[in-house]
Order: structure tokens, then sequence, then C-alpha cells
């Protein structure tokens, strides 16, 4: 797992006492910063996107670090996202839904939940996961009580938004620590 911290990105990319997030420049200066430390780290590890320093996150920058990272790295890395706030959230989940992406988020409180687009099926079953433990589709079917081939459509939604990890004949839920 690999923790990026966005102060220390913001304060090489950017400024060092700049504590906020607004406009589209900054925002690409800061991906451009997080996709430079990613390019060291081999195979398909968890990033983890630490949002707890910044203060103000506006929708131009939420696009360009969290839609954008999101969209160039396709099914090349995961991503987490994590003490975010309700300020955050409004800037993020519109960026997410407009681009049809999601992710997994964990909120200050330390509350773990998928931010973005997401099927209601995929969206509970994510959530049996997350509450239950790793599970193949046929239990996450018995524990939704759905058909196998409903569970196989919602896992492989999960599997193609990067949002869940096979895990010895079944899966579990992207954690963010």
């Amino acid at each position: 797992m690999t923790r990026i911290d966005l102060r220390d990105v913001l304060k090489r990319t950017v400024s060092g006492v700049y504590g906020d997030l607004v406009t589209r420049r900054t925002g690409q200066a800061v991906r451009d910063g997080i996709e430079e430390l990613l390019a060291d780290v081999d195979g398909e590890q968890v990033a983890v996107i630490d949002f707890g320093t910044v203060r103000v996150l506006d929708m131009s920058c939420a696009d360009e670090i969290v839609g954008k990272l999101l969209l160039t790295s396709g099914a090349a890395r995961y991503f987490a996202l994590v003490n975010l706030h309700e300020g955050h959230l409004d800037a993020i989940e519109p960026v997410l839904e407009r681009h049809g992406l999601a992710v997994v988020a964990q909120t200050a409180d330390g509350a773990v939940r998928v931010l973005g687009s997401l099927p209601d099926a995929a969206r509970r079953a994510f959530g049996v996961m997350l509450s239950d433990g790793p599970a193949p589709a046929d239990e996450i079917a018995r524990r939704l009580a759905v058909t196998r081939d409903a569970a196989r459509a919602a896992v492989d939604e999960l599997l193609r938004l990067r949002l869940v990890l096979p895990d010895a004949g079944g899966y579990q839920p992207l954690r963010c620590a």
C-alpha cells in the first residue's frame, strides 16, 4: 500500500505554505506530483490518498486530482481516499458521478463507503463484504438473498471499478488502511 499525503505533494509541487486545493492548475500540478510518486511503485498496489491536511477542495481541483487520476490510471491501479470531511465530499461526489466513476473512501470519523456512481446491487454487495468479510459470489448471493447471476453482476461491476480485490477464491472490499 502506498500512502500519499496531499500536503507533501502540494508542498513539493505548488507551495510550502498552501493548504487549500483550489483552481484547475493547482489540481493538475498535484495530480502530476501523485503520478510521479506512483511511477516508482511496481504492481497493483493500493494508493491511499490522504486529504487530512486539506482545508478546502473545489470541484475543479477534485476533477483534476480524483477524476482524472482515476480516468487515466484505468485498470492499472487501485485508489482509496482517506480523511475526507463534508467539504471534500461535496466537491468529489459530483465529479465521480459526472465521469461514471467510484472510489472507496474513509471519512474523517472513520466511516468507510463508496463514493460516486455505483448501481445499488453493487453498493449492497460492497457493504455486505465490508461488514461480513470477504466472500465468493455464491456467498454474496446468499448474504443478499439474490440470485447467483445478480451477485456475479454486482461483483463484476465492483471489479471493473476497482473497488474489490480477488481474495482466495472470493472477493474483499478495498481497505483504506
